[in-house]
């Protein structure tokens, strides 16, 4: 394990990319979305805004964070307040939320030394889809029911383990190293992957998964943040 958050700025080495050329990009590289290529917001609340719903959403993601409402209960309850999402609510939402600068040039540069991008989030894969068009190779969401009389199976809710579990598939499916992955996150949800993976970069993160990540970013560019881990990572190793 690298020692514990090394803490980068906007502003930073990240500028200098050419520090990074010494670490390899075949591998997997795994990015979380709420909260961290989302600052400060998440998918739902993107649609909440939409759909007039902001207090009712905030108010369950508030109960989910404090452990009142699982992964399927919480899901349960979007599809029941919300049933059928209309693709251009989807679209709308996704389109004026934040969203952290340089994301398609990371993925560009991924791409370009052989390496594969992953966005995984338990959020809903109407929202989460959107991101495909910024050049991510998969992305993996929790999918949201086709019809208002669809029921939410369990099986189908991605939880906090899933991603780790979805990450080694993915190493698998690509004949990457699993101990090679790279991960972004922000939040307790990172927790099951960042505490498998030796490459962890915190994004505006929780004071819980900085203590357990090998890099901290603070600030607003995706670029910022990859350069300056990749050049951490190529310095250490």
């Amino acid at each position: 394990m690298l020692p514990a958050s090394s803490a980068m700025t906007a502003g930073s080495s990240a500028h200098v990319p050419t520090e990074t050329a010494a670490f390899d990009r075949k591998r997997l590289f795994i990015f979380d979305m709420d909260g961290t290529l989302l600052p400060d917001t998440t998918g739902l609340l993107a649609v909440a805004e939409v759909m007039g719903s902001v207090e009712q959403v905030r108010r369950l993601e508030e109960r989910f964070a404090l452990g009142e409402v699982s992964t399927v209960e919480f899901t349960r309850a979007v599809h029941q307040m919300w049933g059928q999402v209309a693709p251009e609510t989807a679209r709308r939402a996704f389109d004026s939320c934040r969203k952290l600068d340089g994301i398609a040039e990371v993925l560009q540069d991924i791409r370009r030394g052989g390496g594969v991008s992953c966005l995984i989030t338990m959020s809903q894969d109407f929202f989460a889809n959107h991101f495909l068009e910024y050049g991510f190779d998969h992305v993996v969401a929790t999918p949201y029911p086709a019809t208002v009389d669809a029921v939410v199976r369990a099986e189908d809710v991605l939880t906090p383990e899933s991603k780790p579990l979805i990450a080694r598939d993915l190493c698998a499916r690509h004949g990457f190293a699993w101990e090679r992955t790279v991960a972004f996150g922000d939040s307790g949800s990172d927790i099951p992957l960042f505490e498998q993976l030796d490459l962890t970069v915190a994004v505006n993160a929780s004071e819980r998964l900085v203590a357990i990540s090998a890099v901290a970013y603070h600030g607003g560019s995706l670029r910022d943040a990859y350069f300056a881990a990749l050049a951490a990572f190529a310095a250490r190793h």
